[in-house]
């Protein structure tokens, strides 16, 4: 009995120190971690990056009211307004402290490649949630930057990177996010192609098609052939 108990108290003791040298080894790889950097971004400010692959459809009329107009403050403390009717904007949602935007603050540095007559605007969290310090290290010199709280609601942006693409008509044609800015490129000039094509489709478009067909040969509304009973 003596024996069992001796070897009872020698496998608790074993254990323990087991357990003791896991618990060093962990605080010392964390402390390591946290040395090099490792975990810091979530302690920026701003909000933590959200990464969509592909291009979410657009939503249906109801579900989300495109604002005539954005606005916000500049990084050098003006408020700007800018409308959204009258030219098509890709509106980028970006981050200071969101480590994947990065990609897209330094592609808008030098002169982007956009569709044809369209605008950028970045657009970020307001000053609250947002190191204005650090968006002016990142600011592009012919980009316009807005921290605007109101514009990331009324647009429900889930996160960072993220962009939305509004026609001349104040239409939502695409929006989502991409791993580079070539490939948000890609797809949203895939989302205006299809917007385009749902046009074209729609029965105001076709009439309006047939119509001139109609007139090209010589057949006004008013011309016998369309009343001709069957």
């Amino acid at each position: 009995m003596t024996a069992v108990v001796v070897a009872l108290g020698v496998a608790v003791l074993m254990l323990a120190v087991l357990v003791a040298g896991l618990l060093r080894s962990h605080a010392e790889i964390l402390k390591a971690l946290h040395e090099l950097g490792a975990g810091l971004e979530l302690d920026k400010a701003g909000p933590v990056p959200v990464t969509i692959d592909g291009v979410a459809a657009p939503r249906r009329s109801g579900d989300l009211s495109v604002p005539d107009a954005i606005s916000g403050e500049t990084l050098d403390g003006e408020v700007m307004a800018l409308s959204l009717m009258g030219q098509d904007t890709m509106i980028a949602f970006l981050s200071s402290g969101c480590s994947t935007c990065q990609e897209f603050w330094t592609a808008f540095q030098h002169d982007p490649p956009l569709p044809p007559g369209a605008r950028l605007v970045v657009v970020t969290r307001g000053a609250d949630d947002e190191s204005p310090s650090a968006l002016e290290q990142r600011r592009p010199p012919a980009v316009p930057v807005l921290m605007s709280d109101e514009t990331w609601e009324a647009f429900g942006v889930p996160g960072s990177p993220y962009f939305v693409y509004v026609d001349s008509a104040g239409r939502l044609v695409g929006e989502g996010s991409g791993a580079s800015w070539q490939q948000v490129l890609d797809l949203m000039a895939q989302s205006r192609a299809d917007a385009v094509a749902r046009l074209r489709g729609s029965g105001s478009v076709r009439e309006g098609r047939d119509d001139t067909a109609l007139r090209d040969a010589g057949i006004e509304p008013d011309h016998p052939s369309l009343w001709e009973s069957a």
